[in-house]
């Protein structure tokens, strides 16, 4: 179960409990949509605590789902609306919303220019930049205009949402984490898991489209060489995928399978058929809206609990027998129920069939590409243009028709004036822009050769490719159970279908045995206050980041150092320092502490006993290092005589559940700092009073040296009344 933690409105530690948490809301729901709305709505009773202190302006913390970049996300409070029946309805928005509060200078254009550039321009250009940070691993390469101010309302509008936006023109998928803006390829994962009715789906509405969608294939393919060549195709046509009955007459596909090279008939059908089971030929995209239990919030073993945990953006499989669905489909919509820790709903939307799961098959279609890549169809177009508007040309047979050796078209009748030649004869085929005799720079020869300056192409089969640069949206590796994807900008790794490792332009990341969750990584990050950057080795929560050495004689891999990935706890065995050059002491060694030195106004936490081992606790109090110095006019006994004694037990598990980190759990006897103002003190790591132990040791000496000083009063009176006693019966009175 998560709390609403409500914070301030401006200088909060969002790591502590704030103004306090808000236990007594009701429903509170958190709203995300894909590059979409970001709120969070409540309902409060008026009558509870925190209730005078909800104002907007205000900021809470809370869950927005299950993985870690959805965790404490931070809203300002918007709206609270009037009391109806004792009840207040309290709107919040999301950090991000800030971007709508952020004006955009007018500036320049930036052209060809990838995704990261243009959200860098547009921190240069928005105005307050505020601590919000920008990244992208989109490699997409647009543009980006400000120079006219009617174009963007604000820094919001240039991320997306209206034409012209970074979205708009490069693509992608956002995710906001607080104060971080990413622009992602792919947001989300594949998940491994299966949304269906009677398991986790209780209700479903769906919308199918099937203007692309076809029933059945028919195929054909090259096969031979020169006067060898044929075309087989099969006698029986076409064949049908399993759901050619769903729909009122067949929708047929040709595919050309040449490149795969069916020596048969019987060759070709299989092709066929496993083209028509790998692509889902038949199954329609679908939008769906469901209602989901949410299962890995009521899963106990954290092994089974990954498996089901999906987010937004995230890819899963839509199983409804009844509607005939089995398809993949991205997260578009999420709500989420912050005080269950679990969705009270999911949308998904953007369908795709399950060939979208595998990265890409080496065998890639042409047709897929055709769809994908515009730049081809765009090479296309202006071929086909060039092809069927040539221009005025001329036939000619060399030398004669009596003795025919090449077929020449040319500019001109004269194959001394003409310029531009196609020349066909026993050495090939061949263009020259320079005349006939001159150089011919698209050449196919009877070597087997080929000469081109530009080529496009759908498909490339090749064994070796030598140059000198290769660009591609996707080149693979695969040998056994390991394949290796560079694709997007970034490098991926996959160890039996599983996502292993991936490098991107600012993080190496490792991933889990489940291929989807990050293990941890090497990354760049920057110190926002500063601008420094920093190299940072992580795990991540869940998993530990160990520093050792590997044995050889065992071939295993022993850790000497531990960075526990949930507190960030270091453990260490068998460290040694030695002495320096110039001969000093380091802080440690063999895990004996000999010097701590923690800057101004850090805190030291110990959760066990001091031992001083007979040695002292000094505080500087040199008159050197002091100024306006007075004699105090504090009443050191009226200030102690105010202290009220308790008895009492420490609470357990309340900070944190670190079982190493619990305070002492004896019975104890102190005081309450609420009750103690001239002894309470705050400090900036939290909201707790604390106990000014100084101030209480200097108050006890006080106080002695006040109550020394009135018994010496006494001591003095009695001696006095004594003496004078003595005199008066010595007087004879």
């Amino acid at each position: 179960m998560s709390t609403i933690i409500l914070h301030d409105k401006k200088n909060n530690n969002w790591s502590s409990l704030g103004i306090g948490p808000l236990s007594d809301a009701i429903n509170p729901l958190l709203t995300r949509e894909k590059n979409g709305m970001y709120e969070l709505s409540f309902k409060y009773p008026v009558d509870a605590p925190l209730f005078k202190e909800l104002k907007v302006g205000r900021w809470v913390v809370a869950d927005a789902g299950p993985t870690i970049q959805a965790q404490s996300q931070r809203l300002e409070i918007a709206e609270i609306t009037k009391p109806i029946n004792g009840i207040v309805t309290v709107y919040c928005e999301h950090y991000r919303y800030q971007l709508l509060r952020s004006i955009v200078k007018v500036g320049s254009i930036y052209k060809d220019i990838p995704a990261q550039t243009a959200l860098n321009q547009l921190r240069n250009q928005m105005e307050p930049k505020g601590d919000f940070t920008f990244y992208s691993d989109v490699s997409t390469r647009s543009s980006v205009d400000f120079t006219d101010p009617a174009k963007f309302a604000n820094a919001q509008e240039v991320l997306g949402g209206v034409r012209g936006s970074i979205l708009d023109n490069f693509g992608g998928e956002y995710v906001f984490n607080n104060n971080q803006v990413r622009l992602m390829t792919q947001a989300g994962s594949e998940k491994n898991v299966i949304i269906a009715y009677g398991k986790n789906l209780t209700d479903i509405t769906q919308e199918e489209s099937i203007e692309n969608t076809y029933t059945s294939v028919y195929g054909w393919a090259k096969v031979g060489n020169g006067d060898e060549e044929k075309i087989i195709t099969l006698p029986e046509t076409y064949l049908d995928s399993e759901y050619v009955g769903n729909y009122t007459q067949r929708r047929i596909q040709m595919v050309d399978f040449s490149d795969k090279e069916p020596k048969d008939v019987a060759a070709l059908r299989t092709q066929i058929q496993a083209f028509i089971k790998n692509n889902n030929v038949g199954i329609p995209k679908v939008s769906i809206k469901a209602s989901y239990v949410d299962l890995a919030s009521s899963v106990m073993d954290e092994q089974l609990k990954n498996l089901e945990m999906i987010d937004l953006c995230d890819w899963v499989t839509v199983v409804f027998n009844q509607l005939e669905i089995n398809a993949s489909a991205q997260i578009i919509k999420t709500v989420w129920n912050v005080t269950l820790d679990k969705y009270e709903s999911v949308e998904l939307g953007e369908a795709r069939t399950n060939l979208s799961k595998v990265i890409e098959d080496s065998q890639t279609n042409v047709n897929d590409i055709n769809n994908k890549i515009d730049w081809l169809e765009k090479a296309q177009k202006e071929a086909s243009d060039i092809i069927k508007n040539p221009g005025k040309g001329h036939v000619v047979i060399y030398p004669s028709l009596a003795d025919p050796q090449e077929i020449l078209i040319m500019d001109t009748m004269n194959i001394n004036t003409a310029q531009k030649v196609w020349r066909w004869n026993a050495g090939g085929l061949g263009f020259s822009s320079t005349g006939y005799n001159g150089t011919y720079g698209l050449a196919m020869t009877n070597n087997g050769a080929i000469v081109a300056d530009r080529m496009t192409t759908g498909t490339l089969r090749a064994i070796n490719i030598i140059g000198v640069a290769i660009t591609g949206s996707t080149i693979s590796s695969v040998s056994g159970a390991s394949e290796i994807f560079l694709a997007n900008g970034s490098i991926k790794n996959l160890w039996s279908g599983k996502l292993f490792s991936e490098m991107t332009g600012g993080a190496f990341r490792l991933y889990r045995t489940n291929g989807s969750t990050v293990l941890g990584g090497l990354y760049r990050t920057v110190y926002t206050p500063t601008g420094r950057e920093y190299l940072n080795v992580s795990a991540y929560p869940g998993t530990d980041l160990w520093l050792g050495r590997y044995v050889s004689s065992s071939g295993s891999h022993v850790g000497s150092l531990k960075v526990d990935g949930n507190t960030g706890e270091v453990t260490a065995s068998n460290l040694t320092f030695g002495s320096d050059v110039n001969g000093n002491d380091k802080a440690i060694k063999n895990i004996w502490l000999t010097g701590l030195k923690v800057p101004n106004n850090s805190t030291v936490n110990f959760y066990s006993p001091l031992n001083m081992n007979g040695y002292s606790i000094y505080n500087q109090s040199d008159i050197r290092l002091k100024e306006n110095i007075e004699d105090t006019t504090v009443d050191g006994i009226s200030e102690t005589k105010k202290l009220n004694f308790v008895e009492f037990n420490r609470k357990q598990n309340y900070q944190n559940t670190n079982p190493e980190a619990q305070p002492n759990d004896k019975r104890e006897l102190g005081l309450i700092a609420q009750y103690s103002p001239f002894l309470s003190a705050k400090v900036k790591e939290d909201n707790y009073q604390r106990i000014d132990v100084n101030k209480q040791i200097m108050l006890n000496s006080l106080t002695n040296k006040q109550l020394i000083e009135k018994v010496e009063r006494l001591e003095k009176h009695l001696s006095e009344t004594k003496k004078n006693k003595r005199k008066y019966h010595r007087g004879g009175i």
